[in-house]
């Protein structure tokens, strides 16, 4: 057999290397080897260096996480004193040693660079691979991995210009669209989204549920992950140990905090501030059309808890007047749980951020209740006015606002209107819109509270969509 010559013997080694699954070879220097074949034009090595690291880093996020889930149940809770509270801990991190060591062996280096980890979390590698497979003539695998891309990065000109491109090309078919990295929540949503589309309550309020429960796994698996991600560069150098345990502990509790927000993210578009919000709003409906009004009620109340929407507001006000049953509106157990936790580490981070502020080489002054325990009370109870919305106008008032001609004393109605209204909704952000209109109309903002300006309802609370005299809030 004749020999290979030395020069392409050199150049096939590290691919060698990484195709014999070595544990001390990782995404990242997968990655950095695909981005220098993708410097070099070596289009296929590009692919398969790229393909490879992104492969690992999901394997790495994975089993972190699942150790960190496996030892957080295996490990027995400490009691109330200091030292059994860190056995606890101690025996979980014995546990998640043992457990990496198991599935990553004792030769996989720790990450080098943070910067390489949020390449991979932003989906980088995806702006490399969709050029690579263009020029391997792979046009679906172009498509696919520029769209994947652009579903995190949807504002990214150069890659929205080459799947413009791509999409101009005989072949490209719109299947080709598919976001390789869509989590079964995303996929269970959007089934949910369509069956509602479709008017298929009952697949609608199946497939919500199902997503709903995905994204709560994917909360937890993101939190897990955030235990795994310290930021060093919120550590303070102080070497006391309670200061640098405040740091490192903020730095964590502030990453799964997050998790939710990076959660509101489907297809590339946002579905809301929340993402547990977003399901109530589609289950509240779908329930509601299959007659299920008692769902539909804690459906309403689950999602007040995260969403103070005033059109959600409206919907409890018109079922709380069909149903006839405020008792109805109680959230269900596991979102209050949730919705104390969040509450809680808003409160924690906040006295973090507001109490260890350094300015001018100062710390804000002692207050009184700096030295008091971690205040554990949350209150759920809804207390918005519900009574109050039925006496903010009059018929009179009403006639004198849906008056085409501007007056002193319309400003002057206006004015306490806005007044009446700010104490209900104090997150007035604009002047309100005064509007007539035979046909339907929709809200011109998010978050509006409208109210009817006609003789024959005058003070209404109306939804998104009405017809009419309004005045219009934006909150």
């Amino acid at each position: 057999m004749p020999s290979l010559p030395l020069l392409y013997i050199v150049l096939l080694l590290p691919l060698l290397c990484f195709a014999s699954d070595d544990p001390s070879i990782t995404f990242e220097e997968l990655y950095l080897w695909g981005k220098n074949e993708y410097t070099a034009g070596n289009w296929p090595d590009c692919v398969a260096y790229m393909r490879k690291a992104i492969e690992d880093f999901r394997y790495l996020e994975d089993e972190s996480a699942d150790c960190r889930k496996k030892c957080t149940t295996q490990v027995e809770k400490g009691g109330e004193s200091r030292l059994s509270r860190m056995h606890e801990i101690s025996e979980k991190a014995l546990c998640i040693l043992r457990c990496k060591r198991d599935r990553f062996t004792e030769r996989r280096p720790h990450l080098r660079k943070m910067a390489n980890y949020y390449d991979f979390q932003e989906r980088k590698p995806y702006e490399y691979l969709h050029i690579c497979y263009w020029n391997r003539k792979m046009l679906d695998k172009a498509v696919s991995a520029a769209y994947t891309f652009l579903v995190k990065n949807p504002d990214h000109e150069r890659v929205l210009e080459g799947l413009t491109f791509y999409m101009k090309q005989p072949g490209y078919k719109e299947e080709m669209l598919v976001d390789e990295l869509r989590s079964e929540y995303e996929k269970r949503f959007i089934g949910a989204v369509a069956a509602y589309d479709e008017e298929s309550w009952g697949v609608c309020v199946d497939e919500m549920e199902a997503s709903l429960q995905k994204l709560m796994m994917e909360d937890e698996k993101c939190r897990f992950v955030c235990e795994d991600k310290l930021d060093w560069s919120s550590v303070d150098a102080n070497p006391e140990i309670d200061v640098l345990f405040t740091s490192m502990y903020a730095s964590i509790l502030r990453c799964q905090h997050n998790c939710l927000y990076k959660l509101t993210m489907v297809n590339g578009h946002k579905i809301g501030d929340s993402p547990i919000a977003a399901h109530y709003e589609y289950l509240r409906f779908c329930q509601y059309k299959l007659k299920r009004g008692s769902d539909a009620a804690r459906s309403v109340a689950s999602y007040l808890l995260f969403d103070r929407n005033p059109l959600m507001l409206r919907n409890k006000y018109v079922y709380t007047k069909e149903f006839n049953r405020p008792d109805l509106f109680t959230p269900y157990p596991e979102m209050v749980v949730i919705y104390n936790q969040r509450k809680l580490e808003e409160r924690y981070l906040t006295f973090v951020e507001e109490s260890f502020r350094y300015v001018n080489n100062e710390f804000p002054p002692e207050k009184r209740d700096d030295y008091k325990k971690f205040d554990e009370e949350v209150d759920i109870e809804d207390k918005f006015d519900y009574n109050a919305v039925r006496t903010l106008l009059s018929p009179e008032e009403c006639r004198h606002l849906r008056s085409p001609f501007s007056s002193h004393t319309v400003d002057s109605l206006v004015s306490e209107l806005t007044r009446r209204v700010s104490v209900l909704f104090p997150s007035i952000s604009a002047p309100p819109l005064i509007h007539c209109a035979s046909s339907i109309q929709q809200a011109s903002c998010a978050k509006p509270f409208i109210l009817s300006l006609d003789s024959g309802d005058c003070g209404e609370w109306l939804g998104e969509w009405y017809t009419g005299c309004s005045i219009t809030y934006c909150t």
